[in-house]
């Protein structure tokens, strides 16, 4: 190397850096969880993640939010973002049903937000400022939670940042419409805050996989007093998910520009996710989920999915952990596959 250059390294390096601080001077530097798979043959999901060092979409980017201060069961929703990360190592690169193969394509991982707020307010405020910028970077973000309330402030940036409707599903065991009772924001008052400040149209809303004995009859009355379409796990299972599919997709995207996901995993029955804040059994399956999401993603203009709720502290043998990257990864799928 010439001395010319060696002088000029480390102004290219400062200048890359500046970029990144642009977007925020408060993300955790991006971790490396995995490693390369040695199999020459195959391409692993972690082989897709890169560290966003200051490029531009479209793309896919991975948020992590370490938050869970809002939550109204088990505390340990912070750890979510980690484990989900190092869960990735279990996928390849290939959708089998599609026979698709996706190991050319990136991921950038944007790293963690690191919160210094001293209220869950204060955060939300933090959260949305970021998430704004991501996209108008022209990234479609997978977040990483993190309690469920952190889908009113990815919600809402996204919303300031769009300035068009948003179609919005909520996969999950709970409605989460409670009412922010002498100021406590929780992880039960995010969907009934998007649909007061007028973020989201009740008619745009649909609730996917509402668990019975889970949820109060004051907050179903609200939902569908706002025109929420919910859909219970018993509706499911008599309907058929296609049919129900069929009914969400029509309703998501009428007079709509863009679709949200908001997956909460205890959506799941509680034998596929033991390490959720409020886990319950009858719920629905991870083959139900992917169904959904890979419906979603490839029928609608998808501007992003969060998955929240997981709570590595009483996960048993990952298996929560694997089935939200399951999640993650077909959702990355879908949205490869529907723009190759």
């Amino acid at each position: 190397m010439t001395r010319k250059r060696q002088e000029e390294q480390p102004e290219e390096k400062d200048l890359q850096f500046q970029k990144i601080s642009l977007l925020s001077s408060t993300m955790r530097h991006w971790e490396n969880h995995q490693k390369k798979g040695y199999d020459p043959n195959e391409t692993r999901i972690s082989d897709l993640l890169e560290c966003w060092s200051g490029e531009s979409g479209p793309a896919i980017g991975l948020l992590g939010i370490p938050f869970d201060s809002a939550v109204l069961g088990r505390k340990g929703a912070k750890g979510g973002p980690k484990k989900i990360r190092d869960s990735i190592r279990y996928f390849k690169a290939y959708d089998w049903r599609r026979d698709f193969w996706f190991g050319d394509k990136k991921i950038y991982d944007f790293g963690d937000i690191i919160f210094d707020a001293q209220s869950v307010l204060e955060c939300h405020n933090h959260i949305t400022e970021i998430i704004t910028k991501i996209v108008a970077k022209n990234f479609t973000v997978i977040t990483l939670g993190g309690d469920h309330s952190i889908t009113y402030p990815l919600v809402k940036g996204m919303k300031e940042h769009y300035r068009e409707p948003i179609g919005l599903i909520n996969i999950d065991a709970h409605l989460d419409v409670r009412e922010v009772i002498n100021g406590r924001i929780s992880s039960g008052t995010p969907f009934r805050r998007l649909l007061e400040k007028n973020v989201i149209a009740g008619k745009n809303f649909v609730e996917l996989g509402i668990r019975n004995f889970a949820n109060a009859k004051k907050y179903r009355q609200y939902a569908e007093k706002q025109g929420a379409t919910i859909f219970t796990v018993e509706e499911i299972q008599i309907m058929g998910l296609e049919s129900v599919l069929a009914t969400t997709l029509e309703n998501i995207t009428a007079e709509t520009e863009f679709t949200y996901i908001s997956l909460d995993l205890d959506s799941l029955d509680q034998i596929f996710a033991p390490g959720v804040s409020a886990p319950t059994p009858a719920g629905l399956t991870p083959t139900q989920i992917a169904q959904i999401i890979r419906k979603v993603v490839s029928e609608t203009n998808t501007i992003g999915m969060d998955i929240v709720e997981l709570n590595p502290i009483y996960d048993t043998a990952d298996t929560t952990a694997i089935n939200a990257a399951l999640f993650l990864v077909e959702f990355c799928a879908s949205h490869f596959y529907k723009h190759s």
